[in-house]
């Protein structure tokens, strides 16, 4: 038998960013979404338009949808047109309604500014096509050339703005009632869809710009990489502009700027991919983003919710893109505006624990109740807890340092501390106790060092070596490396002079350690060096399944011998995988064995289900754990994708080693 022997590795690559940005989501991909962005934490963002005429939804769905369900039979709907406004009349006719009389752009942005917000996001033209700028490819169908009579975008633009706030605008690239689209999508792109948005771009030059309705095509039928090059390379908008990634059927979660979530903060749980990229979640006061007058205060969240929520967001590296739907006059409905408020009132104290920070990788805590950002230079921790106990506050893992009192935020007296064997010891015995919907402690650490970078280049001489080059990132920094489950600290493990190379199969670890600082994260990559007994067998399923249950029932449309749980980039939407081989477990002991998937997922061991995260959703991660003895076991991963967004990782955790992905030497074809 032939035993070939190439080099395969899984690793991180770092990429520069570039002043030029080619059409090519390689190019597009290399550009960091701004700092500015990152240290904001806090946005609005506003549905309106002439959905707000109607506001009205079944409770639990989108105003905004409004013409959507008209037009697709929903019977609830169309019994509440029918009886307010009668069966003959056409949803464009709400522009006569569209009034604004009482709209105020200054007011909203003294609003805004008075709540925290950091930017501004406005719906400048919603699915129904109605623009709220003077757009010429709107033949008309917009609010200066209708009942408003206003250019409603610019007039916030510029009360937004002159208020030091960031302000950036919503664009849907599909609409529900253009002649043009589906009929010929090249000619609405070409002819409508591009123009129109370039223009918008060109008159009001956003900070920001949240494209959304891109899940009807790909991004390339969007021609959404010639677009984000030019607004880069070209446009008026400033050169600090953030974008979302909602820009094809193929990009959430994978290529454009930040990654949105939409009801689902679950979504960037500690992610670094999502941390790394930047991420938001958007969502409205109520379940709606347009003003929906059948909901009522029972169905929005309460000030201390959305507080909780704002804290639990950025404690994992997320902004809040909170949602009002003003009313069609112009007002905003008070229920809104003093959720605002609130807000604002709560960050006016709280406010440095808020903005700026990052995530906090000082410690580890296993109290899901207490969360933690960290400033930006790393010497302040800041834990954050819903209810304060009575005489004294323990913080599992935390080391506090120096010889000042603690802060709580919002109280003018300092606290004295304690480090003790199980965590930091926060007396609160002297402090006059107040009302918060959260408590912000101000904790002095040690700051950490950044992760040591790793590169790794195949020797083009030896196919069995690899030549290793590691960066501390910083001047002073010793680096350290072991192989495997080798001893690593700061006096052991092998001092990094130059570049090195390796011959075998291995896990390489590596740590920066310096004189007043914590210890970086261990950086973990494995170098794998593959035969032809390694591999995984992948099979492709096409079609529209609820479960995985229902995928298996049916035959695979081909199969090929892979090494990873990547797809092929020609899967769209409707498809489904099945790996199976063998896994090769060296030692003894208990293992976890973790999926996130969108959709379904599933992981088998010695032919039994061990993971299910089965069914319709989003992003979502399960784990469960094996007691497995030395030697190879069938295994075998399941997953299907049902139209939207498609991702797969799995990884595994054991005797010695964390969560990580699973090295491709371990994937056997035979039992033996």
């Amino acid at each position: 038998m032939n035993h070939t022997r190439w080099f395969y590795i899984l690793f991180c690559i770092s990429i520069l960013s570039a002043q030029t940005y080619k059409p090519n989501w390689e190019s597009l991909d290399s550009r960091p979404t701004p700092q500015w962005y990152k240290d904001a934490k806090f946005g609005i963002f506003i549905h309106w338009g002439l959905y707000s005429v109607p506001a009205w939804g079944p409770k639990g769905s989108y105003a905004e949808w409004y013409l959507n369900g008209i037009n697709h039979g929903d019977t609830l709907r169309l019994a509440y047109h029918k009886e307010k406004f009668g069966e003959e009349f056409p949803y464009r006719e709400f522009a006569s309604l569209f009034k604004t009389e009482k709209y105020n752009p200054d007011d909203w942005a003294d609003l805004f500014k008075q709540s925290g917000a950091k930017y501004v996001v406005l719906t400048s033209k919603h699915h129904d096509g109605f623009c709220l700028w003077p757009n010429p490819q709107s033949n008309g169908y917009n609010s200066v050339e209708s009942a408003a009579k206003r250019d409603l975008l610019g007039d916030l633009t510029n009360s937004v703005r002159s208020a030091g706030i960031k302000m950036g605008f919503y664009y849907s690239l599909y609409e529900w009632d253009n002649p043009l689209y589906p009929a010929d999508v090249k000619k609405y792109v070409d002819n409508y869809m591009l123009p129109q948005f370039k223009d918008v771009v060109q008159r009001y030059e956003p900070s920001i710009i949240f494209s959304d309705g891109e899940w009807d095509r790909s991004s390339d039928q969007w021609r959404s990489e010639e677009f984000l090059s030019w607004l880069y390379n070209e446009s008026n908008a400033p050169k600090d502009v953030v974008v979302n990634d909602r820009w094809g059927s193929d990009t959430r979660f994978t290529h454009g700027g930040y990654y949105s979530t939409e009801y689902d903060p679950n979504s960037g749980s500690l992610n670094e991919q999502f941390i790394e990229r930047g991420w938001e979640e958007c969502r409205g006061i109520g379940m709606s983003f347009g003003y929906n007058q059948n909901e009522g205060p029972e169905d929005y969240m309460t000030s201390k919710a959305l507080i909780r929520l704002l804290v639990d967001i950025v404690s994992r590296g997320g902004n809040l893109l909170l949602n009002i739907g003003p009313k069609s006059d112009g007002t905003i409905p008070k229920i809104m505006s003093d959720r605002l408020l609130d807000i604002g009132s709560w960050l006016s104290n709280n406010g440095e624990a808020i903005y700026g920070t990052t995530v906090n990788r000082i410690t580890r805590s296993d109290n899901s109740e207490v969360k933690f950002t960290l400033s930006k230079d790393r010497r302040t921790l800041f834990a954050f807890v819903n209810n304060l106990p009575q005489k004294q506050l323990v913080l599992p893992g935390v080391e506090a340092i120096g010889d000042e009192p603690i802060q709580l935020l919002g109280e003018e007296q300092g606290l004295s501390w304690e480090n003790m064997d199980e965590g930091l010891r926060i007396d609160l015995s002297e402090i006059s106790k107040f009302d918060s919907p959260v408590y912000t402690f101000k904790i002095p650490v040690m700051p950490y060092l950044e992760k040591p970078k790793i590169t790794i280049s195949e020797n083009p001489t030896f196919r069995s070596n690899t030549k290793v080059n590691l960066d501390a990132n910083n001047p002073g920094v010793l680096l350290r490396y072991s192989f495997d489950n080798q001893p690593l600290s700061s006096k052991k493990g092998k001092k990094y002079k130059k570049p090195f190379f390796i011959r075998k199969n291995t896990v390489l670890r590596v740590q920066a350690y310096m004189k007043g600082y914590q210890p970086s994260a261990v950086v973990s990559i494995p170098v794998v060096f593959l035969t032809d007994q390694n591999g995984l067998i992948r099979k492709y399923y096409e079609g529209a399944w609820d479960t995985l249950n229902d995928m298996v029932m049916t035959n695979p449309n081909r199969e090929k011998i892979v090494y990873d749980f990547t797809f092929d980039s020609k899967e769209k939407d409707n498809f489904g995988y099945i790996f199976s081989g063998y896994i090769n477990i060296k030692k003894n002991g208990v293992y976890q064995f973790q999926t996130t998937s969108d959709d379904g997922s599933r992981l088998l061991i010695n032919h039994k289900i061990l993971v299910d995260n089965d069914g319709l959703h989003s992003r979502k991660t399960f784990s469960k754990s094996i007691e497995l003895k030395k030697g190879r076991h069938p295994f075998e991963v399941q997953f299907f994708e049902r139209g939207g967004q498609e991702y797969l990782h799995v990884q595994w955790s054991g005797p010695g080693f964390e969560l990580m992905p699973i090295p491709a030497n371990n994937f056997y074809l035979k039992h033996d």
